[in-house]
């Protein structure tokens, strides 16, 4: 007669098949729209950081300029690598701060476009909430990364 495998055997067989294939998180980007709740996303972003010794990349997308705002660009995109910079400072350890970045145009395609070209391996970013009109009216930046980002996403809901 074969013997019965205890359930905790089998517990112990599959926790450590789960353990031994856990995800490999070394790049965390976060968009910020520097909105008080963007920055939730941080308390999740560096817990998780240190946790898998990862880095954590920042991201602010500006929309696309007029013929009139043009000339400014680069002096607006400098502006706001600063502020990105302070934000960095202000709340990521050191050992988990990787490069800033500032880009131009629509953020759902521009944060997309960047989570591939720097193999990132989660996105954590907030989510304002909405949903049906309002969603559908608005547009949500937040669902199109979900939608058709490289990596997991997780979202924040904003409080």
């Amino acid at each position: 007669p074969r013997m019965k495998t205890p359930a905790s055997e089998k517990t112990a067989a599959v926790m450590g098949r789960i353990k031994a294939s856990y995800p490999r998180i070394q790049h965390i980007l976060v968009p910020l729209d520097f909105s008080g709740k963007s920055r939730q996303a941080l308390r999740y972003a560096v817990p998780l950081a240190q946790k898998f010794t990862a880095k954590i990349h920042l991201v602010h997308v500006l929309p696309a300029p007029g013929k009139t705002e043009l000339a400014d660009l680069p002096r607006l995109k400098l502006t706001v690598l600063k502020r990105l910079g302070e934000m960095a400072v202000e709340f990521l350890p050191p050992r988990v701060r990787a490069g800033n970045a500032v880009l131009v145009g629509k953020p759902a395609d521009e944060i997309l476009a960047l989570a591939r070209r720097n193999n990132i391996d989660l996105i954590v970013l907030t989510t304002k909430g909405r949903t049906g009109l309002a969603r559908a009216l608005v547009g949500s930046t937040a669902e199109s990364i979900m939608r058709h980002a490289p990596c997991p996403v997780l979202s924040v809901r904003r409080r």
